[in-house]
């Protein structure tokens, strides 16, 4: 029986694993391959700025299959041999385009690296890791025609629907950006992901919580969901003692997720319930806990409140009034 990272069997998950769902989609298990195609973003090029996003310390998020010197294709074909002895079961990969904002280009660029990925012996699909306010129509263009021929999956930096938020990570874009962002991808038929920050100190734990509904109702099919990690490099790293502090447990954290999972629509797809960076890196929160104990304990809240993904969503006009008459918060 085929297990999920929290030891629990996958169909017995208490939310819809990404694992799952893979399985469904190609008939066997999938892993990915994380390459670097070369590109930059608003945040650093000098359009918005030049720092990057406050969270933002790229070599946390960037694993040694990523090596920007080389083409896709080698990173992918180094890569590719190890990963395949670790999952010797697998139906194949999706090359995933993640380090910095990787629809920030050309429409033809854009066009040739998925060309490339998805030329890969073996590849099923690509995942695109993007910014909301870097999909204009040229670039939706090119991503419709790929998706008509292979997976694609856009995953959008939503990381919250707190405008306030947004600004104190100075991510340089509001929540209607990527509401608008996320519609524009679905209207072409493209799958659309959300990549979500909580346990940030700049919003209420009430309105994390309300973010799960807002962001379900903007129609993404996935969510990537994580807590905030103080780095070295970012500009958190300068973050007063007193708003670390106010960074949640992992107790704290996984109530947190739990109550974001009750919120969001059951048909969404969780790819990530927690974050890991390299602990030389890491600054706050500095839990001392695996990653596994905390899905474990986010499993545990649901389990004690007899609830699972989605069973406090509300759809489509009936959480519009509950929104503009404050009964849904």
């Amino acid at each position: 029986m085929q297990r999920s990272a929290t030891g629990v069997p996958g169909a017995a998950l208490p939310y819809r694993g990404a694992g799952r769902f893979l399985r469904e989609r190609f008939g066997g298990m999938v892993f990915r391959i994380v390459v670097d195609a070369g590109f930059s973003c608003p945040n650093r090029d000098g359009t918005l700025g030049r720092q990057g996003c406050a969270f933002c310390a790229i070599d946390a998020f960037r694993p040694p299959t990523s090596r920007p010197h080389l083409s896709v294709s080698d990173q992918v074909t180094r890569a590719a041999p190890r990963l395949a002895r670790r999952h010797p079961r697998a139906a194949g990969y999706l090359v995933y385009l993640q380090p910095y904002t990787n629809t920030y280009g050309a429409p033809e660029r854009i066009e040739r690296v998925l060309g490339e990925a998805l030329a890969c012996p073996g590849a099923l699909g690509v995942v695109i890791g993007t910014r909301p306010d870097c999909l204009p129509q040229p670039v939706l263009d090119v991503l419709a025609e790929t998706a008509r021929r292979s997976f694609v999956q856009v995953e959008v930096g939503v990381q919250s629907t707190d405008d306030a938020t947004l600004r104190a990570m100075d991510r340089g874009h509001d929540w209607a950006c990527a509401r608008r962002a996320i519609g524009e991808l679905r209207a072409r038929g493209i799958r659309a992901g959300a990549h979500v920050i909580l346990g940030t100190p700049w919003e209420s734990h009430a309105s994390q919580i309300a973010g799960a509904a807002r962001i379900a109702q903007a129609g993404v099919q996935a969510v990537k969901v994580h807590h905030l990690q103080v780095l070295e490099g970012s500009r958190l790293a300068e973050m007063p003692a007193g708003e670390r502090v106010r960074l949640p447990s992992w107790r704290a954290y996984a109530r947190l997720a739990a109550g974001f999972l009750e919120r969001l629509d059951p048909d969404i797809v969780i790819e990530r319930l927690t974050a890991s960076a390299p602990r030389r890196m890491l600054i706050a929160p500095r839990w001392d806990t695996p990653a596994a104990r905390v899905r474990e304990e986010i499993v545990a809240v649901l389990a004690r409140r007899g609830r699972r993904q989605g069973s406090l969503w509300v759809c489509g006009d009936e959480h519009e009034r509950k929104e503009r008459d404050g009964s849904g918060r």
